[in-house]
């Protein structure tokens, strides 16, 4: 090739490439991630572990603000009113993008046409625990029990409205089971009750459930979420059974994902993503999750957009379709 010509086209190359890489460091330093739960918890821990990475990452600095109420409604009704310019996002969950959307009266924003998805985080363990002495060792055997004593038995679970209840009311509603629902302010509480005996089964989180998993106080059952991997190194549910092995359609998703408000502009909610994706991505990452009872999950942009559609839809044909468990 002539020297010319080749500078030439290198030049034009160079012009070409610039702009791209423009934009994609094109991020604001600074985000505010409103995070619709109290300091201390999962979700929160999850944000700053996040925050922690993208800016080892990045350079970007994440700005935690709690917004705790009304199953993560206040949190997200600020984060729709921010301005769309990339520096306020929520954590968002499967409460805020679909469950409020059929527990809360008149909720006061759409999951969808109010919010921008960016990108998905991570997902949730959901399981059924019960206490060392329930009579069933197996989801397969509670499933037997409790359909022989109708009315008999009762579970647990973080509070009414919550992924752990509607999870457990949907799966007895498919099965046919009479099992009373017994909301309770917190996973925490709704643990201890089921390790004391005075409730025999518990829909929750896996954390809550480690300290009584090493000296066998309680056991676990099942698990709603459909991912085989979820488990991995944890020796006590070698008799675990997913809902879906039970009863098909009974799979239940609590996922967490970053949302801006309606009107990013797509090349900048695509810088976004691709900053996170990086940080979501790292094992330094994945390993501080899995003591959340967490596994990391990333898609592109609009297969998580296309998530969170499905996971509004799901809950909306549920709530038209099922009978809730008693109160």
């Amino acid at each position: 090739m002539r020297p010319f010509l080749k500078r030439v086209l290198t030049s034009l190359l160079a012009c070409c490439i610039a702009p791209a890489a423009m934009a994609a460091t094109a991020l604001p330093q600074q985000i505010t991630v409103i995070v619709p739960y109290a300091p201390g918890g999962a979700v929160d821990a999850l944000t700053r572990i996040l925050a922690k990475q993208l800016a080892a990452d990045e350079g970007i600095n994440l700005v935690v603000e709690n917004k705790p109420g009304a199953g993560g409604s206040i949190a997200a009704q600020q984060a729709m009113r921010s301005k769309p310019d990339g520096r306020t996002l929520l954590m968002g969950t499967s409460n805020t993008h679909g469950i409020n959307s059929v527990v809360i009266p008149d909720l006061k924003y759409d999951p969808i046409k109010d919010f921008t998805a960016v990108t998905d985080v991570a997902e949730n363990i959901v399981i059924l625990a019960a206490n060392k002495d329930f009579p069933a060792n197996t989801l397969t055997e509670a499933v037997d029990l409790i359909g022989r004593s109708p009315g008999k038995y009762s579970f647990g679970s973080p509070g009414v409205g919550s992924v752990h209840a509607l999870a457990m009311e949907k799966f007895a509603q498919k099965l046919g089971l009479n099992i009373t629902h017994i909301a309770y302010k917190g996973a925490g509480p709704a643990m201890i009750d089921t390790v004391a005996g005075n409730i025999p089964l518990v829909m929750a989180g896996v954390v809550p459930a480690k300290p009584f998993l090493s000296d066998k106080r309680i056991k676990i059952l099942g698990i709603a979420n459909p991912r085989d991997d979820m488990f991995s190194g944890v020796a006590e549910v070698a008799q675990m059974q997913y809902f879906s092995d039970i009863q098909k359609d009974t799979s239940v998703q609590s996922w967490i994902g970053l949302f801006a408000p309606a009107g990013l502009a797509p090349d900048l909610a695509d810088s976004l993503h691709a900053a996170f994706e990086k940080a979501i991505k790292s094992s330094a990452f994945a390993k501080e999750l899995t003591p959340l009872g967490m596994v990391p999950n990333i898609s592109s942009r609009h297969a998580f957009a296309d998530k969170v559609s499905a996971n509004v839809q799901h809950w909306q044909k549920a709530a038209s379709s099922n009978k809730p468990a008693k109160q």
